[in-house]
């Protein structure tokens, strides 16, 4: 597999725990590959092992099923939008600017190869995951909102935007900008691959959220 990095060089005897750690990326970069590659269902824990020249033992000490791995895959791609959502809340002092590049990042986030490929698998595959799709909620997408949310209520306290229920708010903002792209692109249209056509989208979007709450002369 061309696109995934070569297995973490090991010397023998036990793994160091930097070396378990190495070990422990390489695995989620080759899983989250065959997926996107295969699919949920046509993909192994025998072919992962393989591919990511680790024993099957050593893998199902990690992982006791593919819906573990799968689940440890999308959790890995959770935490790196809300390390970034949670950067631009922590540097901020606009919220109206935050929540702005937050959903910027989101839509660029979601259109992602291996984002869109996860989204698929659990669409597809949920009604047998279920226990995986309530977690996901529970720890990505809630969350999510939830920075969201902090930051139009910030707004609103501030005078500069009606918000009466900041979370609704918040997820009519998110099916703003994203339900037709995500739609579009999970069709295999791509009409918004180019960033700028993209950029051009979400900005609109944003101008009729701002002109449905912003309060004038604020």
């Amino acid at each position: 597999m061309s696109d995934v990095s070569s297995r973490p060089p090991h010397t023998g005897g036990r793994p160091t725990p930097e070396g378990s750690a190495q070990l422990d990326r390489h695995v989620l970069e080759v899983a989250t590959a065959l997926f996107i590659q295969q699919g949920y269902a046509a993909t192994s824990l025998e072919r992962i092992a393989r591919e990511a020249a680790c024993s099957k033992a050593s893998l199902y000490r990690r992982y006791a099923s593919k819906e573990e791995l799968f689940r440890a895959v999308v959790a890995a791609r959770g935490k790196q939008l809300l390390e970034a959502a949670g950067a631009v809340e922590a540097s901020s002092t606009d919220p109206l600017v935050a929540t702005r590049e937050i959903s910027q990042f989101f839509l660029d986030f979601m259109l992602r190869p291996e984002t869109l490929e996860a989204y698929r698998i659990v669409i597809a595959d949920g009604h047998r995951i279920a226990f995986f799709v309530e977690d996901m909620m529970q720890t990505i997408v809630e969350p999510f909102v939830a920075t969201l949310s902090r930051q139009i209520k910030a707004a609103a306290d501030a005078g500069r935007i009606h918000s009466p229920d900041h979370n609704e708010t918040a997820r009519i903002l998110m099916s703003l900008f994203l339900g037709w792209p995500l739609q579009n692109t999970m069709l295999g249209l791509n009409q918004l691959h180019d960033p700028q056509t993209r950029a051009r989208f979400f900005d609109r979007s944003w101008q009729i959220f701002t002109s449905g709450i912003c309060i004038k002369g604020k």
